[in-house]
């Protein structure tokens, strides 16, 4: 079922300047894009499943599809019959990338490559990545319902849905079949017996972030963190994650890595988009690929690579959309030298986060130049990642990072109810 109304009530104009923007449970940067949109003369038409969604007030009209039963031809029959004529597709939100597949091709918009659906799962990058020789990790996968244990010889390993795990959803780690199978049925019970997992031997080592564009088939990483304090039995982030990495295998790790994510663009034919890429730096000097995210990393990512690159990754997401995009001056763009830190705070329980230091107060703490609170956060679920205040935090070195840190940790408290 969709409809589509701008924001009085009537239907919407078409002066072929129309952008649709995509949404779902009002994630999405829709106000942010929206601004973007308008400022370049553009018209943003909100695409979301709430008849009552909080954003369509920032945009110049609203199309209600519910994402589940509704259909592509649906999708463009409700646009036709507003009199719209779209001229491109802006999506941040990963489960909603095989729609802006079927709709970039539909238009003609950039956006459509097949490319985008490998990238939404796991088994199939996994599965490129080794056929095009820049993977000798082990994997498997299956239905979590059914999956046979037996077919693990080698422990430990990571299990994790093989689609739509933001957040590090449903992530373990197991060290034997008993373990293992435990797992696999809490996941069933929390997603589905149907839930499509990848399981993958668990390497040691340090986890590292690259986050750049894909320009003209090659990804160019721009902002690279070392995550040298990640909680490896949640599998969550934790602690400071460094930018630039700063331990030398690290930083070897990563460049190799920004290679091998260029070989998969090239072989995928992706030309164009922004990639979040996560992955481990071996001890024998190697890096293997965890996961790869076609968005910019979240929480302050985004702020912190605008602050060190001079480029504001949505924005450029926008642009690629638009296709135009200023392929040269990515090509050129660099990271300063600035040594930054991110400091994430998770609530730990179930419950709402009732009460937490201000982030004005914790801003005022030298070194702290930046960070993010959510209000009355609610924690519905432990099975992912609950951040819900972080700063970022400048220093001359690792030491003074360290000490900002703890005066920030000091400073910090909360309270969920």
């Amino acid at each position: 079922m969709t409809s589509m109304t701008n924001q009085q009530g009537g239907f919407v104009m078409s002066d072929s300047r129309d952008v649709l923007v995509f949404s779902k449970r009002l994630a999405g940067g829709v106000r942010q894009i929206a601004g973007i949109l308008k400022a370049a003369g553009k018209r943003p038409i909100l695409v979301s499943a709430m008849h009552d969604d909080l954003n369509r007030e920032a945009c110049d009209g609203h199309v209600v599809v519910d994402w589940d039963t509704a259909d592509l031809q649906q999708l463009v029959e409700a646009v036709d019959r507003a009199g719209v004529v779209p001229t491109a597709v802006v999506n941040l939100v990963e489960p909603l990338i095989s729609w802006q597949v079927q709709v970039a091709r539909h238009y003609g918009f950039p956006g459509g490559d097949s490319a985008w659906e490998t990238l939404l799962s796991k088994v199939l990058v996994r599965s490129e990545m080794k056929r095009i020789g820049q993977s000798l990790l082990w994997f498997d996968s299956g239905l979590a319902g059914s999956y046979q244990v037996e077919t693990v010889t080698n422990y430990p390993v990571i299990v994790k849905p093989a689609r739509d795990s933001g957040a590090s959803r449903l992530v373990r780690r197991a060290d034997d079949a008993t373990h293992f199978r435990n797992h696999l049925r809490d996941m069933s019970q929390a997603a589905g017996p149907e839930l499509e997992v990848i399981i993958e031997e668990y390497l040691d080592g340090i986890e590292f972030s690259i986050d750049g564009p894909v320009v003209d088939g090659i990804f160019r990483g721009l902002f690279f963190v070392e995550k040298a304090q990640h909680d490896e039995r949640r599998h969550h982030d934790a602690g400071l994650r460094i930018s630039p990495p700063q331990s030398s295998s690290v930083r070897s790790a990563a460049e190799q890595m920004v290679e091998k994510i260029s070989a998969l663009c090239t072989d995928l034919g992706l030309s164009r988009g922004w990639l979040h890429v996560e992955g481990r730096a071996l001890a024998d000097g190697g890096s293997e690929l965890i996961e790869i995210n076609p968005r910019v990393g979240g929480g302050l990512y985004e702020d912190a690579i605008i602050r060190t690159c001079g480029i504001d990754p949505v924005r450029i997401t926008v642009l690629m959309a638009l296709g135009e995009e200023d392929v040269e001056w990515l090509k050129a763009c660099e990271r300063n030298e600035e040594l930054l830190a991110l400091l994430p705070f998770e609530a730990d329980q179930i419950g709402t986060v009732v009460h937490a230091t201000p982030i004005e107060e914790l801003k005022r703490i030298p070194g702290v130049v930046d960070g993010y609170q959510f209000a009355e956060y609610k924690v519905t679920s432990l099975e992912n990642e609950n951040f819900f205040t972080e700063v970022l935090i400048a220093g001359d070195g690792v030491e003074r990072l360290s000490e900002i840190a703890e005066e920030v940790r000091s400073a910090f408290s909360f309270r969920i109810e």
